[in-house]
């Protein structure tokens, strides 16, 4: 099973880490789209599969130290737009989002690896139950955690009970 497959038959696995370079948002998820003359990004093309009603949670690294720190719903609907990149027009994915509100304490990346063990245990599951990549946000070992590298990342449910039941904050499950 694929992890879009997966995505497919857990309709309530609708939530995602955006890590935006400067730590702000905006009015909506913008990606290159995959063409022929550019690198595939699969972080990009991930914002095509968002839905309106998703779950956003926004990893800023511009924080002293840098972790969870505010979340978002996806409005939808999804478009395109082109946009200037190095002095080339781009078609891009563009999904507005609502404004974004800012945890009470943001989830720090020290907090994150304090439950390392727990977090890595949900992706080996998540992993085992799926073929080919998972987009999981977090890469390391427990003790070396770390957001993955990218735009845009699923977060899987059994993630969103482990934080909210560590962390203290509540979403619909």
């Amino acid at each position: 099973m694929t992890i879009n497959d997966w995505w497919r038959e857990h309709p309530e696995e609708r939530y995602w880490m955006i890590a935006p370079s400067r730590g702000v948002v905006g009015d909506a998820l913008s990606a290159p789209k995959a063409a022929d003359e550019r690198r595939f990004e699969w972080s990009h093309e991930l914002v095509g599969f968002t839905e309106p009603g998703d779950t956003l949670f926004v990893w800023d690294r511009t924080l002293p130290v840098p972790g969870i720190a505010a979340w978002g719903r996806v409005l939808g609907p999804l478009g395109e737009e082109t946009r200037e990149r190095r002095g080339d027009d781009l078609p891009h994915w563009r999904m507005p989002i609502s404004d974004t509100l800012r945890l009470a304490s943001p989830i720090t990346l020290p907090s994150l690896r304090r439950v390392g063990g727990e977090i890595v245990a949900v992706r080996d599951r998540v992993e085992q139950l799926t073929d080919g990549p998972v987009y999981f946000p977090f890469i390391g070992s427990a003790d070396t955690l770390g957001p993955a590298p990218a735009y845009l990342t699923k977060v899987p449910r059994d993630l969103v009970a482990l934080l909210s039941s560590r962390f203290g904050f509540e979403f619909a499950l």
